[in-house]
């Protein structure tokens, strides 16, 4: 039986607020009109908060806004943050980074590690309503997890894929119990997992298609934590639910990362098995019953016509075959909004992270062009079974823009 909470949708919207001119929460009536019931929302420890301990009160007010619209629209919250603080003595004190594995009291490892749990207890308590909170994001991958001062090197000498894996099992350990500690009825979910290729920091055998790379880092976790080395060997104490990143990957191997969400083929059986090997695993370490998020999958079309509508239809084709995997509590599409805005405020078209192909995952078009929806947007709401007018609703939520 599929979800109550199966629809779902991702943005950062406090940080589009910012670069749109557009209240967040009147984003939210976007999300709403799609049928979804459920938002991920980006909530940086190190933007909600000044220091572990301090709120910044005028971001907090911001986000609160937005999760009480979210709370009139029936609108279930995942709060997701993949920053944190770094002690003094370290070469940065905010970011991806952590020092070297040390956990002997009073290392800057273990500081590091306090200074997170301190800042969930934090965060959690100034938002009681949002009730999963995810700590972590793709920390299998260099980009999201790498030691301190490394984005200020070379580069040359990231964590090894284990050294990553045994940082993201402590963090994730201090996170819950900063969460746990402030909201014992709210659920955490493990750092989303991402495909674990060698050029991005994985060990993935080079013969296994990419997304593969989910089930074979989850693996590693879960083996860590029961092998009774960490914290605990019981996965309980450091997560309620799992999560990773479904996108339909390429197979080919021999293409660039940012390729790989290009040269694709339709989701069909095999992209029903890279989330199936990942739930195996899960059974293999006795937690069968938890749920799975998958919180993000979508496609890219890298704003050419015929390629959106092409991938429009690959969006019908995944989200019918996830509506069958019983495991998966909420699916969130990536994303709400196209950001074509931050390139014309940038001036190129290669400031985010996978270049052109970053910019066109989104369902509609940003308000100075009346957030008009796009091709898939129609078949989310068909699958949903929503009959909003969302040319209507997207056309109401920019002209919240020109009205500042």
């Amino acid at each position: 039986m599929i979800s109550e909470r199966f629809f779902g949708m991702g943005e950062p919207l406090i940080q589009r607020e910012g670069d749109t001119g557009v209240m967040a929460a009147e984003y939210l009536e976007l999300v709403k009109a799609l049928g979804c019931t459920a938002y991920r929302s980006w909530m940086h420890l190190t933007e909600v908060l000044k220091d572990p301990y301090t709120p910044n009160e005028e971001i907090a007010a911001a986000h609160r806004r937005l999760l009480e619209r979210a709370a009139e629209l029936d609108l279930e919250v995942t709060g997701m943050s993949h920053e944190w603080f770094l002690p003094e003595g370290c070469k940065q004190r905010t970011g991806h980074a952590m020092p070297e594995r040390d956990l002997r009291e009073g290392s800057l490892y273990m500081q590091a590690l306090h200074m997170l749990e301190d800042s969930w207890y934090t965060m959690v308590s100034l938002f009681p309503q949002v009730s999963i909170w995810e700590i972590g994001n793709e920390w299998n991958l260099n980009a999201f997890l790498h030691p301190d001062g490394f984005l200020d090197s070379d580069m040359s000498h990231p964590f090894t894929a284990d050294e990553k894996m045994d940082i993201a099992i402590d963090m994730m350990y201090f996170a819950a119990r900063g969460v746990r500690r402030a909201n014992p009825e709210a659920k955490v979910t493990c750092f989303s997992m991402a495909l674990s290729t060698p050029w991005l920091g994985g060990d993935l055998p080079e013969y296994l298609p990419p997304v593969y790379g989910i089930a074979w880092t989850l693996d590693k976790m879960y083996r860590k934590i029961t092998s009774g080395q960490f914290w605990s060997a019981d996965p309980d104490d450091y997560f309620d639910l799992l999560s990773w990143h479904s996108y339909q990957m390429s197979t080919n191997q021999n293409e660039k990362d940012k390729d790989l969400f290009l040269n694709i083929f339709e989701p069909d059986h095999l992209w029903k098995d890279y989330n199936d090997a990942a739930y195996r695993v899960m059974c293999k370490y006795g937690d069968k019953d938890k749920q799975v998020l998958l919180t993000e999958v979508g496609f890219t079309d890298c704003g050419d016509e015929e390629r959106e509508k092409r991938t429009a239809e690959y969006t019908r084709k995944l989200l019918t075959i996830a509506k069958e995997l019983p495991y998966v509590r909420t699916l969130y599409n990536f994303r709400l909004l196209t950001e074509e805005g931050m390139l014309k405020k940038a001036g190129i078209e290669d400031n985010q992270i996978g270049g052109l192909a970053e910019v066109y995952f989104g369902f509609f078009e940003e308000p100075w062009n009346d957030c008009r929806p796009r091709k898939k947007a129609y078949v989310l709401q068909e699958l949903t079974g929503s009959r909003a007018d969302l040319a209507a609703v997207g056309k109401k939520v920019a002209a919240t823009r020109k009205s500042r």
